[in-house]
């Protein structure tokens, strides 16, 4: 047997053997994967405008009215990089299969800078993997000396993968996380439920136009007005061009990911009331 054969096999037993042991969570794989198939054969992918990594920089830290591209040079983002780059270079063979699933470096970059910036009390993330993305989020709120971040992660079904989710996060990083096993689509609401107000949204679980509509729907309401959204993998549909028509959007821009070649789009939610 070919060994993508071999894997998708594999794959389907594990998902078979969901059933009887958490017959909620099979429900909840099949839908996303029976979604995912059908929105990449009937959905058209939009067109976005991408802007310079510069022009972005310099418009949010205008909006945001803080020095964004400076926080990209500060030397604890340099230091979380360098121990994320070490760690990865330790992880087992059995879980590299599953690097594709990881943020791009801008992204986590980006992330940082805006953390930096906005020095929120409240994070929330859908989607974690390894926790690139994670660890420069909490080495901000590190710095800050403030804030909390709140994670969401329903990891794949490859053989071990759920001992390596987060597995980038320092130890010392970890009072700051809370990790939630599960699905965006039942566990972000009640979990902004209990946090109220949000100051800051990442983007970065399962992408097809139902979850991601569904998360910026859900999430908006509660980001606190100045707040910031950003979202990973936004080019394979409308959610996020929807979201950024929005009449309490102050601005939003699109960047492209290097390495990835995929887009990251930002909103600002206005910081006025009228």
């Amino acid at each position: 047997m070919r060994p993508e054969k071999n894997k998708m096999v594999l794959r389907v037993l594990r998902l078979l053997s969901l059933l009887p042991r958490k017959p909620g969570e099979f429900c909840e794989r099949v839908v996303k994967s029976a979604t995912t198939r059908w929105e990449s054969a009937v959905l058209a992918r939009p067109s976005y405008e991408i802007c310079s990594q510069d022009h972005a920089l310099r418009s949010l830290g205008t909006t945001l009215q803080e020095d964004l591209e400076a926080k990209l040079h500060e030397v604890q983002l340099a230091e979380i990089e360098m121990k994320v780059r070490q760690v990865q270079e330790r992880i087992p063979y059995e879980a590299l299969r599953n690097t594709p699933h990881n943020a791009g470096p801008l992204l986590a970059r980006f992330c940082y800078g805006v953390a930096r910036s906005l020095r929120p009390k409240i994070v929330v993330e859908t989607g974690v993997c390894f926790g690139v993305t994670s660890a420069c989020l909490l080495q901000a709120l590190e710095v800050n000396r403030e804030g909390r971040l709140c994670s969401i992660d329903l990891p794949p079904l490859d053989e071990n993968v759920d001992d390596y989710v987060g597995w980038l996060v320092p130890g010392e990083l970890r009072n700051r996380w809370t990790l939630h096993r599960g699905t965006s689509s039942r566990l972000l609401q009640p979990l902004l439920a209990r946090l109220g107000e949000i100051d800051l949204f990442i983007h970065d679980s399962s992408h097809t136009y139902r979850n991601m509509r569904m998360e910026f729907t859900r999430v908006w309401p509660s980001l606190r007005r100045g707040g910031v959204l950003i979202s990973d993998d936004i080019e394979g549909n409308r959610a996020f061009l929807e979201l950024a028509a929005m009449p309490d959007v102050a601005c939003s821009f699109v960047l492209r990911e290097q390495n990835k070649g995929s887009l990251i789009g930002v909103a600002v939610k206005h910081a006025r009331t009228s």
